[in-house]
């Protein structure tokens, strides 16, 4: 089963006197990279995200956001950081030095920052945390879910591909078979015009050896069979639960290992397009595959 890497999700809920919202986005990555925006007072728990989140999740970038709102029936009593303040009006002064901003620092640029007040529903927020933690866990699960849902599509489209370039192996080998005889037709003929031309006899039993070797140096019979047998292990790879890109990945380098040997034991135009058709379609499915967990 492929699970896409990229997604999205989402959950809020009310409680009490707050609402939460979590909301993530996931893209590709090689390994499990988790960042977070969290309100000041949860700083600490960047964490016990990460912990959430690895339950589900094996591999992406994953961006989490979590905003908490005020209900507005909720009395607020804020105080000043005085410590806050003095440290965001250092911070503003270095800025306006390195940059050479003439314009001067109000109190107005101060407070939006929302971290010099304290008051004592941000006191009040840390007892949310185990009410909060579902709510994550919630939208993780939502993420999940769309990450299947964009998995099948990409499911359909590699397993579309594969087939495509089965149908076109069959072709190939039809080709070949042609192929072959015209090769064979084309060198008795050659030989038989030089014996004629030079009034000599010809030794059949080397003759038959070379037209042999012909065959046999255009034969791709081994090399079809191999490809096919590598896109039927591929597909009952893509069906396990528990799926290894690295596998299928390993897959696809070998079946382009046989298009190739076909390539190179082909001396025919039509065959030649197939071929390059086929890579065209590895190619798209290597793309694919760089979206799978």
């Amino acid at each position: 089963m492929i699970i896409s890497m990229t997604g999205f999700g989402k959950a809020s809920k009310s409680l009490k006197k707050i609402k939460v919202n979590a909301e993530l986005r996931s893209i590709n990555s090689k390994y499990l990279e988790v960042s977070c925006r969290l309100p000041m007072v949860f700083s600490d728990k960047e964490s016990d995200i990460r912990e959430i989140i690895s339950q589900k999740v094996s591999r992406g970038k994953i961006s989490v956001q979590l905003s908490i709102e005020k209900n507005s029936v909720t009395e607020v009593t804020l105080q000043v950081k005085p410590e806050a303040v003095k440290e965001y009006h250092k911070l503003l002064t270095g800025i306006k030095k390195t940059t050479g901003i003439k314009e001067e620092i109000k109190l107005e640029h101060i407070l939006k920052f929302s971290e010099i007040f304290k008051g004592d529903n941000n006191d009040d927020l840390a007892e949310y945390w185990n009410d909060i933690k579902k709510i994550i866990v919630a939208a993780v699960n939502d993420l999940v879910v769309m990450k299947a849902k964009e998995g099948k599509v990409l499911e359909k489209d590699i397993l579309t591909r594969l087939s495509s370039i089965e149908k076109k192996l069959d072709i190939v080998v039809k080709l070949s078979v042609n192929n072959v005889a015209e090769t064979k037709k084309k060198m008795m003929d050659k030989v038989s015009n030089l014996i004629n031309e030079a009034n000599i006899q010809a030794d059949n039993n080397r003759l038959e050896y070379e037209l042999i070797m012909i065959s046999d140096r255009l034969d791709i019979t081994e090399e079809v069979i191999r490809a096919k047998s590598h896109i039927n292990y591929f597909r009952n790879n893509v069906k396990q639960k528990e799926l290894s890109g690295r596998r299928l990945n390993f897959l696809v380098q070998e079946i382009n290992r046989e298009i190739n040997t076909i390539a190179s034991k082909s001396n025919s135009s039509q065959i030649s397009q197939f071929v390059v058709e086929m890579k065209e379609e590895l190619e798209k499915i290597k793309e694919q595959l760089q979206n799978i967990e």
